[in-house]
């Protein structure tokens, strides 16, 4: 039996937050406008966030597996230790985020936007991460084994240290003054 979504409104969301309440998981709040908000700690798992704004919201080791965040805009806002293993991101906005030490493991980020994003020790083993933006963004000591990086932009993007393990690079697009890195090949 499939779990159904709950409608709430963000006011009574900020009400019940405010009291303590934590877990919002599978409630409904899609296309909510919710930039700059400040809910660290909060359970959003298996909720519905398609094309919601979160711009420059303070998500903190939030709990947001699972969530679908299909075209959501998460510009400059701080996921620093949050959940987020099998999140959909498709065509999300993550430019400017933290994401130091997130766990991205699964999760969908096909076609998403990471420009200039912090993903530090971050934990995308077996992510999808076709096609996405990721010039500039911070992959150091980031886990990639197993992730799919196919046409990835990784011009600019730091992988020191990075784990790449079985990660699939082709046609991944590294700076072209720089020469190929055997270690990066998508042979490992």
């Amino acid at each position: 039996m499939e779990s159904q979504s709950v409608s709430i409104t963000l006011a009574q969301m900020l009400n019940l937050y405010a009291t303590g309440r934590r877990d919002f998981s599978h409630f409904d709040f899609h296309e909510a406008w919710m930039p700059g908000l400040e809910l660290p700690g909060i359970d959003l798992s298996l909720a519905n966030l398609v094309s919601a704004n979160l711009q420059q919201a303070k998500l903190a080791k939030a709990r947001l597996s699972g969530c679908n965040l299909w075209r959501a805009n998460l510009c400059g806002a701080n996921l620093e230790g949050a959940d987020l293993a099998r999140a959909v991101l498709i065509r999300a906005d993550l430019s400017g985020v933290n994401l130091t030490a997130a766990d991205l493991r699964c999760s969908d980020l096909r076609l998403a936007t990471l420009h200039r994003s912090s993903l530090p020790q971050a934990d995308l083993r077996q992510a999808n991460l076709s096609y996405t933006d990721l010039r500039g963004a911070d992959l150091t000591g980031a886990d990639l084994r197993g992730a799919d990086l196919t046409g990835a932009n990784l011009r600019g993007a730091n992988l020191a240290i990075a784990q790449l393990q079985g990660a699939c690079l082709d046609r991944a697009w590294f700076d072209e003054v720089d020469p190929p890195h055997p270690e990066l090949s998508s042979s490992l």
